[in-house]
């Protein structure tokens, strides 16, 4: 005759495989559902390779007219921590963060920033000027100076800079209200 005890721990045995299993689909559901996603990255290979590679983090006129920015958020840094943009031109911000989340505003959009994902804001900056932004999520002791600055500038001067490989000298931009 079969005991009670043993018919319980072999019940116990089968649950322990079943959850055990649950999450080991789970995550491998996970990693294959980021796989080829171009909204998430590897925080790993941040400023090294793939779209937010060292040399392509900057604003860049797309085809139809409208800026495309990236941006890395990193602990008590934005990277690059000064970006010169056109007047009146719609912008797209494609930023992640290297290692916790972060959050802030600028021209009147909330963006929140995570590790391992892409974050895509919408906006356009009205008029020329600084726009300067601060983390407002606490990151950490250096959280309060982690700040950066869009520097609004006329769409010419803007190609003019681009094309010479420069960016603008702050000298003479007016401060402009977020």
């Amino acid at each position: 005759m079969v005991r009670w005890i043993d018919i319980r721990a072999y019940v116990i045995v089968v649950m322990f495989s079943l959850i055990y299993e649950l999450f080991r689909f789970s995550s491998t559901l996970e990693s294959s559902r980021s796989l080829g996603n171009p909204n998430h990255v590897n925080p790993a290979e941040l400023h090294v390779r793939g779209e937010f590679v060292e040399s392509n983090l900057s604003a860049v006129l797309d085809a139809d007219g409208s800026t495309t920015t990236r941006m890395i958020a990193e602990r008590y840094l934005f990277v690059p921590a000064r970006i010169t943009l056109p007047v009146g031109v719609p912008v797209r911000l494609r930023i992640t963060s290297a290692d916790v989340p972060h959050a802030f505003r600028v021209a009147g959009v909330s963006v929140k920033v995570v590790p391992g994902v892409v974050t895509e804001a919408h906006f356009l900056l009205s008029s020329p000027g600084e726009y300067e932004f601060q983390c407002e999520e606490f990151c950490g002791p250096g959280h309060h100076a982690m700040i950066a600055r869009f520097i609004a500038v006329t769409k010419k001067d803007f190609l003019a800079a681009n094309l010479l490989g420069s960016s603008l000298s702050q000298s003479g931009v007016a401060r402009a209200s977020r």
